[in-house]
């Protein structure tokens, strides 16, 4: 009997780049502390957005005929959004550990269904406020009850906070301005505004320098180039290629791999209570994206 020629399933491939995603997102935490101890965050953030937005200049070029005016509306609000994003992160992980960072953004998974009542007039269900609960019951755990970091609740966290506010803005301003929007276009404007508004922010804080050491500048081409364009690309790539409810499992183990990178690299250590609040707040989240949706 002739066996049928194995095929590699587009489904399969999206998840392990889903998966990849999560890998990069989580490690991009604890490279983000390691480079600040070699500059400054207003001289990182403009280091950082800009190789990535001038990574995709060629590709800007060679897609210059697709170009419309009308992309710059939305660029300007999405790349203020993510500008917003970075910064208030960035500022948060000079205070709080990698792990914490890595859990407390994901609230933007959280955050997404009660901005939407504010800028969509849509009213989430109970599950998304049953989520949310249950996430901040994590937050206290992960913060608070836990003694083994040594590291009580601080104006880290309230940033790290903020910013996931602010990524959730992002994401919605993303749901409302793709489906008109060129994909590249949304990227590279978003990209670019962000970069212009760090370039302002470093200029002003006189931090702006290329003087880094080696390590710091290789950690920056990293997170310039795999954990900001590479991972932008591959979400857009994966989700066309699979489905919302296998993306969402996967992508959970996003601050799970946080966590992970913070130990080996940065030797950041959770306690019991801890690891029992990260669970709360990944089952706040898989609530969130798993649940019905209308």
């Amino acid at each position: 009997m002739l066996r049928k020629p194995f095929s590699f399933s587009p489904h399969l491939a999206a998840d392990g780049v889903v998966l990849l995603i999560s890998v990069l997102g989580g490690g991009s935490f604890a490279l983000v502390k390691l480079a600040l101890e070699g500059t400054s965050p207003a001289n990182f953030i403009f280091l950082r957005l800009s190789v990535a937005t001038i990574s995709l200049l060629p590709f800007a070029w060679l897609k210059r005929r697709s170009w419309s005016t009308e992309f710059c509306r939305a660029g300007v609000v999405i790349g203020l959004l993510m500008f917003g994003g970075f910064i208030t992160q960035t500022l948060g992980l000079v205070y709080t550990s990698a792990s914490r960072g890595g859990f407390i953004t994901t609230f933007y998974v959280i955050l997404v269904p009660f901005l939407s009542i504010v800028l969509l007039r849509q009213m989430p269900g109970w599950l998304a406020i049953s989520a949310s609960g249950l996430a901040f019951a994590g937050l206290y755990l992960f913060t608070t009850a836990d003694k083994v970091q040594g590291l009580p609740f601080n104006v880290g966290d309230v940033l790290i906070l903020v910013s996931a506010f602010l990524w959730a803005g992002h994401i919605v301003a993303v749901g409302h301005y793709s489906p008109r929007m060129d994909t590249f276009w949304l990227l590279f404007l978003q990209l670019g505004i962000a970069s212009i508004g760090s370039c302002l922010w470093s200029a002003l804080a006189g931090d702006m320098t290329l003087n880094l050491p080696a390590a710091t500048l290789g950690e920056i081409l990293v997170l310039a180039v795999a954990c900001t364009v590479l991972i932008t690309l591959g979400q857009v790539w994966a989700q066309a290629r699979t489905s919302p409810t296998r993306t969402a499992i996967i992508w959970s183990t996003e601050p799970v791999f946080a966590a992970f990178f913070a130990w080996w690299w940065v030797g950041e250590r959770m306690g019991v209570w801890g690891w029992v609040g990260c669970a709360f707040i990944l089952g706040g989240i898989l609530l969130v994206e798993l649940g019905p949706k209308k």
